[in-house]
């Protein structure tokens, strides 16, 4: 309703909106405003757009929407990027755009020596979780270790307010009800990427134990066509024990044999979606569309896999069969 109204008179003043003092404009508008419909207001005129880029207003939004980012190493490295906090959230808010991991551009991985992420997990809009980790990229470990990044400790949780869901229906809400943002930042390069699917993508519950799997998932392109890793998923899976305490979140990297990719493949990965395009996502289905997609040219090509090893079996029995005859052809004669 304010930004239909920029830069128009009313019948009774003849007042245009370039008369409102800028101090009320900040305070009493742009102030109430959410990322997306500030970034549409500063689009509407060179007056809101020179208001809107305040980096306060910018820094108070990304505060307001990943609670992770109040913290003193994350304001620290925001400070770093060029316009701040402002660029920061467009970063962030964005996914990347499949598009862009078609091309086969060799990254240099010595350049990220460390990276963070910020996690914040919701349900029903309210924080559950809110953490920030550090992850050392230059030693051999984590460079030919299976990449994982934890959250909590093994013998860390967190409680909630959660009720403790009985049936399989209530499970199935959950994905609804949750969300989680898990952003990684490149300090160095002074980029960051939202590798969660918002929602997620499966919720089930453990048959032994009981405990709640909840998967949010993005998919990402690059490597080599045809390759296990044409595409390859950021797989972030979120554990809720008995009492509904939130016992794990860790983050992965799978490709399409399902293998779980070392750090310094994954750091590859994680590198060219830092430096790639972003868009908004259409809906918040579209996370678990993709997946969907994804899992689907999984079984694919393991099925394509199995047809050319039984082939190649077959082909081998072939062989063999032959051998023997001629074999045994040359020996009676």
């Amino acid at each position: 309703m304010v930004i239909s109204t920029i830069g128009k008179t009313t019948p009774t003043e003849g007042a245009t909106f370039s008369a409102v003092p800028p101090d009320i404009i900040q305070t009493h508008i742009l102030t109430y405003l959410d990322g997306s419909s500030l970034a549409s207001a500063a689009s509407t005129c060179s007056q809101l757009n020179t208001l809107s880029s305040h980096d306060h207003l910018w820094t108070n939004i990304c505060h307001s929407t990943w609670p992770s980012t109040n913290t003193p190493r994350i304001r620290q490295v925001i400070s770093t990027f060029s316009n701040t906090s402002r660029s920061f959230f467009s970063d962030s808010f964005s996914t990347v755009t499949a598009k862009t991991f078609h091309h086969h551009r060799r990254v240099n991985i010595n350049t990220t020596p460390e990276f963070l992420s910020a996690v914040d997990l919701f349900h029903r809009r309210r924080m559950i979780l809110s953490r920030v980790v550090e992850t050392e990229t230059v030693s051999g470990w984590f460079r030919y270790s299976p990449f994982r990044v934890d959250i909590l400790d093994p013998k860390d949780s967190v409680e909630t307010d959660m009720e403790y869901l009985k049936t399989e229906e209530e499970c199935k809400n959950l994905e609804e009800e949750l969300s989680l943002s898990w952003i990684v930042i490149d300090p160095s390069g002074k980029r960051a990427v939202n590798v969660s699917s918002r929602k997620p993508v499966s919720v089930n519950r453990h048959w032994l134990t009981g405990d709640i799997q909840v998967r949010f998932a993005t998919v990402l392109h690059g490597g080599e066509k045809g390759s296990a890793t044409e595409a390859t998923v950021c797989s972030l899976l979120v554990t809720l024990g008995r009492e509904m305490q939130v016992r794990e979140a860790c983050f992965q990297i799978e490709d399409m044999d399902g293998n779980q990719l070392n750090g310094g493949d994954s750091l590859g990965i994680l590198q060219r979606a830092l430096e790639g395009e972003r868009k908004r996502l259409r809906s918040e289905k579209e996370g678990k569309e993709r997946y969907v997609e994804f899992v689907k040219r999984k079984v694919e090509r393991k099925e394509r896999k199995l047809r050319s090893e039984r082939r190649l079996d077959m082909l081998c029995v072939s062989l063999a069969a032959l051998s023997v005859a001629a074999f045994s052809t040359l020996f009676l004669s």
